[in-house]
């Protein structure tokens, strides 16, 4: 079994590995479902409003409360709406998440173990299900003014009604191209999305989007 960082991150008992799935779910249903419609349109809302598929290679970092990284990762990334995605990490360990509309895989290849659960149970909890499209956006979020920070246009989407897993969704572009997205909790925790190479609206293989459990890998949860 790897050995979790100690952090404050692992808090209630539950694993960093635990939290930080749950961080990147609601950063990558944000991609998949953000198209607010505000009344003075701004270049979030245009990004948005057209995107319809994103291919991209990231790096994913979380940081605890004094900015301090507690975990490192990267790999390559698809995502088509509504509601589907793959993230495949190829640092520190090699992992597998599939979203196919319907259930979300999870494939740690070096245990050999896949984890499944129904979609609308891992949406189940607030916000998941109001960045999957379950709440409109507009009703839910102040945006801020945009900002410059190191060469990167920043907004930050502030939810108007306390949510349980985050504070602050902030989104950052260069130029016309989003460039990252950050998640922030109440405890000042952050999980941060940087992207490379990012095509907007790319033609996908179906088969990326769908998952086979391979042969002689356990299979825990419930796939149908």
């Amino acid at each position: 079994m790897r050995r979790q960082p100690s952090c404050t991150l692992c808090r209630k008992g539950q694993p960093l590995e635990f939290i930080v799935i749950r961080q990147l779910l609601v950063l990558v249903l944000s991609l998949s479902s953000l198209a607010p419609v505000w009344a003075s349109p701004s270049q979030v809302q245009r990004y948005f409003q057209e995107l319809r598929s994103l291919r991209a290679d990231f790096v994913q970092r979380v940081y605890d409360e004094r900015a301090r990284v507690v975990q490192d990762a990267s790999g390559e990334m698809w995502m088509q709406k509504p509601g589907k995605f793959r993230w495949n990490y190829r640092t520190p360990a090699e992992q597998i998440i599939v979203a196919d509309g319907e259930r979300l895989w999870s494939y740690d290849i070096g245990l050999a173990q896949v984890t499944v659960r129904k979609l609308d149970k891992a949406l189940s909890s607030t916000p998941l299900a109001l960045l999957s499209g379950a709440a409109p956006i507009e009703d839910a979020f102040t945006v801020g003014a945009a900002r410059n920070q190191d060469g990167l246009t920043w907004y930050d989407l502030t939810p108007k009604q306390p949510q349980p897993e985050f504070r602050l969704l902030r989104v950052a572009f260069k130029g016309e191209l989003l460039a990252s997205l950050e998640l922030e909790d109440g405890f000042g925790q952050r999980t941060r999305l940087d992207f490379q190479k990012l095509e907007r609206n790319p033609t996908l293989d179906p088969a990326l989007l769908k998952f086979v459990p391979p042969s002689g890998v356990d299979v825990v949860g419930d796939a149908g």
